[in-house]
């Protein structure tokens, strides 16, 4: 199996977009002045300096801001899943993907501090994928119970994130801009994209985005897969970058990548497909554990979509892929001949959404740990050549 190469490939595309690299690229302080991407802040005509952040990158990102402007920094609040403390800045750990009691406690502290800040002042909010979860205020007359409820039967549906957070914006008080309305001071958003087209309406339920701040783009899947294929290039015939914006059930994508192997196999002796996006899964047994990558990978396993040479590797660039630890999964022609001798049922373990129980099971469960960054998922399929 090539798991190592898999995974070298991995984390050569997710280096790329980690929170060092991304923030070091777009903020540079020299004396007073501050280069924020493209505009240039003096530090001497704003009263204070404060960093924001909600999402799965947000402490990662604070962190490195944290690096560059250490004690320029007069307060902030940074809401993410990471766990951890910030040397100038307050850090609040939240839910994700479930909407909490925490989600509440950690909008209220948001907005508290937002809305205290005066005119003079400057932000910098940094913005990531599962800020929608993290961060919540259910509109006058609904309760955070029913908010929940119907957050929680939204995120089993297997609707795609853009109708997900469409949703969520009409049944809250801080999404869909409602946040930057409390806000006085002026500043930049730093966004991190996590969506399928970098659509800013739709990552993070866009709380900051009313047209009052500007919104600059630093980190994306398409950023991550070009640096996965230059990584690349020099150990196999061809590399290719199928797509960035794969946005297909899990069933659908399995037939689609399935496709896309068979062509290419056709005509190279070695190659890299580089697939980015982000598949939809409908959750069909409460108890699974698993999520959509690895029921991708399952279901890449049962229609067969490898032979000898050809293996794969499906993960989320945040580290955590649905209801489990695990970021996805590997598969390899091996397996078939593993799961026929030890008896095992695949197929039962995808209609119980328990497709990471199957993969613990044989082994092939990818765990990483939270990455600190979220630029959707990727597919890498990899076909060795001779040896």
């Amino acid at each position: 199996m090539s798991k190592k190469e898999l995974e070298n490939i991995y984390f050569k595309a997710l280096k790329k977009v980690q929170a060092d690299s991304i923030i070091k690229d777009n903020l540079v302080l020299k004396d007073n002045s501050l280069k924020i991407v493209d505009e240039i802040v003096d530090l001497k005509k704003i009263e204070n300096l404060y960093i924001l952040g909600v999402g799965k990158a947000a402490f990662a990102m604070a962190k490195a801001c944290e690096n560059i402007l250490k004690q320029r920094i007069n307060g902030g609040l940074v809401i993410s899943t990471s766990k951890g403390k910030l040397k100038y800045l307050q850090h609040f750990t939240s839910t994700h993907p479930e909407v909490t009691n925490k989600s509440l406690k950690a909008a209220t502290k948001l907005l508290k501090i937002s809305s205290d800040m005066k005119k003079n002042d400057y932000f910098i909010f940094l913005l990531s994928g599962g800020a929608s979860a993290l961060i919540e205020k259910p509109i006058k007359g609904l309760s955070l119970k029913d908010f929940i409820k119907a957050s929680n039967a939204l995120l089993t549906s297997g609707i795609d994130i853009k109708a997900l957070n469409t949703i969520r914006k009409s049944i809250s008080q801080i999404k869909g801009g409602k946040l930057a309305d409390q806000i006085k001071a002026k500043g930049k958003v730093l966004v991190l994209s996590d969506v399928i087209g970098d659509d800013l309406n739709i990552i993070g339920s866009a709380p900051m985005n009313n047209g009052k701040f500007s919104h600059s783009l630093i980190g994306n899947n398409k950023i991550a897969l070009k640096e996965a294929k230059k990584y690349s290039k020099p150990f196999v015939e061809k590399v290719e970058i199928i797509t960035t914006t794969l946005d297909k059930s899990s069933e659908e994508a399995a037939k689609y990548i399935k496709e896309k192997i068979s062509f290419y196999d056709k005509k190279y002796k070695s190659f890299v497909l580089l697939f980015g996006g982000e598949t939809t899964t409908v959750v069909k047994a409460k108890n699974g554990f698993g999520g959509r990558n690895q029921e991708l990978a399952l279901r890449l396993l049962l229609n067969k979509s490898i032979n000898k040479k050809i293996s794969i590797l499906c993960a989320g660039s945040d580290g955590i892929d649905g209801k489990s630890d695990a970021a996805g999964a590997f598969i390899d022609f091996n397996l078939y001949s593993k799961i026929k001798e030890e008896k095992i049922d695949a197929k039962k373990f995808l209609l119980d959404s328990d497709s990471n129980t199957f993969f613990k099971k044989v082994g092939y469960d990818f765990v990483t740990g939270i990455t600190g960054t979220n630029v959707m998922d990727f597919i890498i399929v990899l076909k060795k050549g001779e040896e």
